[in-house]
């Protein structure tokens, strides 16, 4: 290894042999994920990945889970095919283990995660930050297999567009999606205002023709802006708002209320999200200070319920409300020398309030869950030209933890020349228990009423990240190209788990508790190259080997059996995107995904067993590749306008699932692989 290390390090003055034709490949992005701080990507302690707005259009992503496809380490996957809910793993590690955040801050709680994927459009959306990793140190509970930063769409300069997307579905079911985006910013820049609209229409897709939905329907739109105001030559005033009011169901009967279908699930939301930050920053620029508040107020009205034909109409209604605030400050301070070389000092304080009450009418059963966590954090990072040191660490006083919680940080970043970065990190995380949770996101399925309750010596996740990675950017005559191998592992003590404590067939009524397993631990190596050959074109490919187990004897998926491996966790998944521009206005783009086998759980209608009931089968999937072409072409109106037309197809060889549950008493969560089938798509955009 040593000897493989000094040859690319002799061989890079020859790779340098040309200048870079310009950041194609990206790393002077600046980021602000990976410290709370300002940074480029190439000088971050950690590899942070970036989304950004061109991409997303180039893959034709319409909502956050569309876009987050195709950035290393990440997979997005339907978990329903009633309720449509989306779920993105990091690492191999579910969404309970990841933060997502908007600008920064963690407003979206449990509740609004369930479909929070789906509920984003990229219309308010400049580009998407990823930390991979743990991130508790940082951002606390639930950052244990990393972190998905949203920063929003920020007032740069005059100008508007508006734009559509329409896709066909399996040639079956129309998808259509409308945006509008505008900016304004005075003459002297200090003011600026953005304003963005989105609006969403889906019909139900049925892939099997069993008269249930693959697919459900949806009806949602967003209205928002973001503005900004320079209070003095030194400081800026930063506000943000959106609204989302989003309306989906899944199952049956659609031209009948829900109540009156065989299988109906989904619900209506209405959230309204806001930021306000303060940024202070004198004329030295050794200082920054920050005061910031957040907010996010949801509400749904639910219905997750079957009825037989013997029945008028089901009753299996809920209600839920969830205000989460989260407020706090920042201050940063640059040191030209501490103790041994330059450093910046970072040190913040927030408090995160969450008050969610959840009414399920079938039971007339009422949960309340009041979370309060008081957060202090501090970090210190040497940079240099070669060497980065950052240290750090955060404490968390969680309501539903009776001690505090610190979280350690350490990460080593060394650049042997302008063209390797080597880094090294460790992270220690937790994750806090709670009653609602990402799992939790029904009081009724099937008909079925579900309750969750804690042990009473249900103990906290705790976990210990390790990464590693090399970044190697190089020139040979016109080529430049980013080469990232970065290997990673996590253990996590006390897994949560829920164990079928109480089933009573005749009312359908279940109770879990989720108790603690003996821990669990993933493992893997992400592998992502971006190439740009010539000015016109860029590849990108990323790809992530893993392998997910629970440590001891394992997790209980049937009465008496174990399994160590993780369900829904391929061994192998990967991506690729590639754009070309043969002339000026004409963009040729081709994306794919690839998901390995992976092991599924199966509940097959078992009639043997007396008053009915399943059995649980294990599966190992087959592999899928999803492969999308699209062609657009920009129309210039004079100097400032442009009319942008786009065609495409998505999932062109159809690599879709075969053995999709049929019927009313079908398995909702047997889904897997693509979340489209083959679908053509059309897009037009005017910029003005």
């Amino acid at each position: 290894m040593r000897k493989i290390i000094v040859l690319i390090i002799s061989f890079l003055p020859l790779m340098a042999t040309a200048q870079s034709h310009g950041d194609t490949i990206r790393l002077r992005q600046v980021v602000v994920t990976a410290t709370q701080h300002t940074t480029t990507r190439s000088e971050a302690p950690n590899a942070v990945g970036v989304i950004d707005g061109g991409q997303m259009e180039a893959v034709s992503a319409v909502n956050l889970g569309q876009a987050l496809k195709y950035s290393t380490g990440l997979r997005v996957e339907n978990t329903c095919q009633n309720c449509g809910a989306n779920e993105v793993r990091i690492n191999g590690l579910g969404q309970a283990y990841s933060q997502i955040l908007i600008d920064s801050r963690p407003v979206n709680s449990a509740l609004a995660g369930v479909y929070l994927l789906d509920q984003l459009p990229t219309a308010l959306i400049d580009r998407v930050e990823v930390l991979r990793g743990g991130g508790s140190a940082l951002y606390g509970s639930n950052a244990i297999a990393g972190v998905i930063n949203v920063i929003t769409c920020e007032p740069r300069s005059n100008g508007a567009s508006v734009s559509n997307n329409t896709s066909l579905i399996g040639g079956q079911s129309w998808d259509f999606s409308n945006s509008f985006n505008a900016s304004v910013v005075s003459d002297d820049h200090r003011a600026g205002l953005t304003i963005f609209g989105h609006n969403r229409s889906r019909s139900p897709y049925d892939h099997n023709e069993d008269g249930y939905s693959e697919i459900g329907l949806l009806k949602a739109r967003m209205v928002g802006f973001r503005g900004y105001l320079r209070t003095t030559d030194f400081s800026k005033l930063n506000l943000e708002y959106h609204n989302i009011h989003d309306f989906r169901r899944g199952g049956d009967c659609f031209d009948l209320p829900s109540p009156m279908a065989h299988i109906s699930e989904g619900g209506e939301h209405d959230i309204h999200s806001a930021n306000l930050k303060w940024d202070w920053l004198p004329a030295s620029g050794l200082r920054h200070a920050s005061i910031f508040a957040s907010m996010q107020h949801v509400s749904r009205q639910s219905y997750y319920g079957e009825r037989d034909d013997s029945e008028p109409f089901g009753t299996a209604y809920g209600y839920t409300q969830d205000v989460t605030l989260n407020y706090g400050a920042i201050y940063s301070r640059h040191f030209d020398t501490l103790w041994f070389m330059p450093a910046e000092l970072t040190a913040g304080v927030e408090h995160t309030l969450d008050r969610l009450r959840d009414h399920t009418l079938d039971s007339y059963d009422t949960l309340h869950q009041h979370i309060g966590i008081l957060s202090a954090y501090l970090q210190n990072e040497w940079k240099g030209l070669r060497w980065s040191i950052l240290v750090g660490g955060r404490m968390d006083k969680h309501t539903m933890i009776n001690a505090p919680v610190v979280s350690p940080r350490l990460n080593l970043r060394y650049a042997p020349s302008d063209h390797l970065v080597l880094r090294a990190g460790y992270a220690s995380g937790f994750r806090a228990p709670q009653v609602y949770d990402e799992d939790l996101h029904v009081g009724a399925v099937n008909g079925e009423l579900y309750k969750i309750t804690n042990a009473v010596d249900l103990r906290m996740e705790r976990s210990h990240s390790l990464t590693g990675s090399a970044d190697l950017c190089f020139h040979l005559g016109s080529l430049e190209a980013d080469l990232m191998m970065e290997g990673f592992y996590t253990r996590i003590n006390d897994a949560f788990v829920n164990e079928l404590v109480f089933d009573d067939t005749a009312s359908g009524y279940l109770h879990y508790e989720r108790r603690n397993a003996d821990g669990a631990e993933v493992m893997g190596v992400n592998v992502e190259m971006t190439v740009s050959p010539i000015e016109p074109m860029r590849l990108q490919l990323g790809g992530t080997w893993q392998h997910s187990l629970y440590t001891g004897q394992g997790k209980e998926w049937d009465e008496g059996q174990l399994e160590r491996r993780m369900e829904r966790t391929p061994d192998l998944y990967a991506y690729l995107t590639g754009i070309y521009n043969p002339v000026k206005r004409l963009q040729l783009t081709a994306t794919g995904t690839f998901t390995g086998p992976m092991l599924v759980y199966h509940n097959v209608s078992d009639e043997t067993i007396p008053g009915g009931g399943t059995e649980v089968e294990k599966v190992i999937t087959d592999s899928f590749f999803d492969l999308s072409l699209k062609a657009a072409y920009s129309i210039p109106f004079g100097e400032s306008t442009e009319l942008e037309l786009s065609i495409g197809v998505q999932n062109l060889l159809n690599s879709y699932q075969r053995d999709l549950d049929s019927g009313q008493e079908r398995d909702a969560a047997y889904i897997y692989g693509p979340a489209l089938p083959r679908t053509l798509m059309f897009g037009a955009k005017l910029n003005i």
